[in-house]
């Protein structure tokens, strides 16, 4: 699924300026807080809309300022993982999960087997009657990754998706979400600020910086330019982490 952003957004005294592609791959979005990763991602979205520019994705519309084209979030088929996971908190894990399906046109019977195959191969079967604030970080997560996945989205976009779990957690979540991604297959937006994550989950990386992607580098360039070697550890299970080179 090839992804094509070209836009311009006002938000109070902040400007976002994003020009970004991605095609069947791992993009990696880095930069500071505050330096318009989630915006763009939630422009993508259609949860915020840009004032000017145009976002295709694989040859559909979504954005077109010029030819007045703004598809609703719905019509848009895009999957964002928030930070929070944005889970119902009155709704059952299986209801969660359902909840992905309601713009699907199958009947009844189809999609509660769509959400009964998600739920076990995502390890929730047994968590079904769960309600988020019974489950752990992980689990929590999981069961958002299984409502945005149920619903076949065209792009994965996943917002600091390590951010709100403990160290230990972080890293073991870190492997199924490799994971999941992989098994996704098409175009997928990681957002980060640490550069350790980017590099052992992204094909490619876009540096952010006050609103603006500078460039768009392999991993191998990105490694070069960001002053970093990689060292190898026992000590978490990916055996790769960042650090600056020294002086």
């Amino acid at each position: 699924m090839a992804l094509l952003v070209d836009i311009e957004k006002c938000f109070g005294q902040f400007m976002l300026r994003v020009r970004l592609n991605a095609e069947n791959e791992v993009l990696g979005l880095v930069g500071k807080s505050g330096c318009g990763k989630s915006l763009t991602l939630k422009c993508i979205a259609g949860i915020e809309k840009p004032d000017r520019g145009k976002i295709v994705l694989d040859g559909v519309t979504l954005f077109d300022s010029e030819n007045h084209v703004n598809l609703t979030p719905q019509k848009r088929r895009t999957g964002l993982l928030f930070q929070n996971y944005a889970l119902f908190p009155n709704m059952t894990v299986q209801q969660n999960i359902r909840a992905g399906t309601l713009r699907d046109q199958q009947t009844e019977k189809e999609r509660k087997r769509k959400v009964l195959d998600i739920m076990e191969s995502f390890g929730l079967s047994d968590l079904a009657g769960h309600f988020p604030r019974q489950l752990s970080g992980g689990q929590q997560q999981r069961t958002a990754l299984a409502r945005i996945l149920v619903s076949e989205p065209q792009i994965l976009m996943l917002d600091e998706p390590f951010s709100a779990l403990d160290s230990e957690l972080k890293f073991h979540m870190e492997a199924e979400v490799r994971d999941v991604i992989r098994r996704f297959g098409k175009t997928a937006i990681f957002v980060s600020h640490d550069r350790g994550e980017a590099y052992r989950l992204s094909d490619r990386i876009a540096m952010m910086q006050d609103g603006r992607v500078d460039h768009i580098l392999s991993k191998e360039e990105w490694l070069l330019e960001s002053n970093s070697v990689i060292i190898s550890t026992d000590s978490i299970p990916q055996n790769v982490i960042l650090v600056p080179k020294e002086s």
